[in-house]
């Protein structure tokens, strides 16, 4: 990690956001001679509005309370701040990076901050994604059999897809943890078959080590979820809870912001969508998920969002659910690798 790649990714993120963006303000032009933006001022409500903005912050706390309280039982040396540094980091690394890979780098360098071991800041990391798979999983099973038979037989797709692909990640996830060894060998075994055969090349060695480092990672997974499941239950409900908030705060944001944009909205159905959107986004390949979420939320949200407003409610609910997130772990990242032993420090971590 270094500064260089994070403003390349952001730079990234930020181009393929604006064009989006332009892009949603023209088109509908076409199809509409007076513009977008014409909203009349009495159709606003301006205290559902402000509901969503004022939540906009939430989701470094809410994330830093998860870390903090599994990070406590890693190591008690773990300090609040730290923890929810390591939140807004999160969020801003994993909008910088494909399929919000950066993420847990930033949090694991935030964690370590505080003196405390790479691995067991790692251990806490992979923790705290857990959780994460966790929510996914169980909302993923909650909308699959309790949805509302009128969103349709297209949306009904969608969320089989999605769970499936849930499904998927969270088999690899249990395998890896029950049966690491044997994964390991595997692993191994096929490389250096397919290496012998000469179907891979790997002079310098950077391959294998590669692999070896992610064999070591498994184990180190395999030994954090061993060791949470034998001294940090009750630190992993805590890390739960936390995470049903972080995401509820995500998916009611824009059901304020639909109705604060004069629409009526069904709450439930909007929080289905925003899950989708949030799955579609942690596995897109552009960074933060810019241009897939903004065309996927105006598809999946046309029946509350009217093409006159489609343009401002994207900025706002792209503003209120990324934006300020993305800003604050922007800074508070940004600043600490413009210290020249930072950055060495978290290259010689990363290496």
């Amino acid at each position: 990690m270094n500064r260089r790649k994070i403003i390349l990714g952001i730079r990234i993120f930020v181009a393929i956001s604006l064009l989006t963006q332009i892009g949603i303000f023209i088109f509908p032009s076409f199809h509409r001679i007076h513009g977008t933006l014409h909203i009349a001022p009495h159709s606003l409500n301006f205290f559902m509005l402000f509901i969503a903005l004022s939540g906009s912050w939430l989701e470094g706390p809410l994330g830093g309370l998860r870390t903090y309280y599994i990070m406590r039982v890693i190591n008690p040396s773990v300090s609040f701040k730290s923890a929810v540094k390591a939140s807004y980091g999160n969020l801003f690394l994993g909008a910088a990076t494909p399929s919000q890979t950066g993420g847990g780098v930033a949090e694991i360098y935030f964690i370590t901050r505080d003196d405390i071991p790479i691995s067991e800041a790692t251990a806490g990391t992979i923790m705290t994604f857990i959780c994460t798979l966790l929510f996914l999983t169980i909302a993923l099973l909650l909308v699959y059999f309790f949805r509302d038979q009128a969103m349709g037989h297209f949306f009904s797709v969608m969320i089989k897809t999605a769970a499936i692909m849930m499904g998927l990640t969270t088999g690899i996830f249990i395998i890896s943890v029950v049966f690491t060894n044997s994964v390991n060998r595997v692993i191994l075994y096929i490389f250096y078959r397919l290496k012998a055969s000469r179907k891979i090349r790997d002079r310098h060695g950077r391959i294998e080590h590669r692999l070896t480092r992610i064999c070591e990672g498994l184990l180190n997974y395999r030994g954090a979820s061993l060791f949470m499941w034998r001294h940090g239950k009750a630190a992993m409900v805590l890390g739960f809870i936390f995470t049903c908030l972080f995401f509820a705060t995500r998916f009611i944001i824009p059901y304020f912001l639909v109705r604060g944009l004069g629409m009526d909205a069904n709450l439930f159905v909007i929080m289905y969508i925003q899950l989708l959107i949030t799955l579609i986004t942690y596995f897109s390949p552009t960074p933060g998920g810019s241009g897939f979420a903004e065309i996927t939320s105006l598809v999946l949200m046309a029946s509350f969002v009217t093409e006159a407003i489609a343009p401002l409610y994207t900025i706002l609910w792209r503003f209120s659910t990324l934006y300020v997130n993305v800003f604050i772990g922007g800074v508070l990242l940004l600043r600490e690798l413009q210290k020249p032993e930072n950055e060495k420090e978290v290259t010689k971590k990363a290496d």
